[in-house]
């Protein structure tokens, strides 16, 4: 059991009381001010992470693509893989 004054027993509130009740408050806003800013910094870091997988799949797709139209065009396995490593040193040289 908490100790009680006999004051806080009969209803009474002291400075001391009024103090350390702003400061539990204080903790709680601050508290909650972290858990918002935690909260948005996830939803961040996870709209960055489905920006980054969808970028992957479009290249991935692209890809794909890419092989098909080669293949009917009729280049052989070789010239597909050569053509491709020329597609990818200019899409690296765009992101520099």
């Amino acid at each position: 059991m908490v100790f009680k004054s006999i004051g806080q027993k009969y209803g009474f509130v002291s400075a001391g009381d009024v103090y350390r009740q702003r400061i539990a408050d204080a903790r709680t806003e601050e508290q909650v001010k972290a858990q918002k800013l935690i909260e948005a910094e996830r939803k961040k870091a996870e709209a960055e992470r489905q920006k980054a997988e969808n970028a992957e799949a479009k290249i991935v797709q692209n890809r794909t693509d890419t092989q098909k139209v080669l293949r009917e065009m009729g280049m052989s396995e070789e010239q597909i893989a050569e053509m491709e490593a020329r597609l990818e040193v200019l899409r690296q040289s765009r992101h520099s």
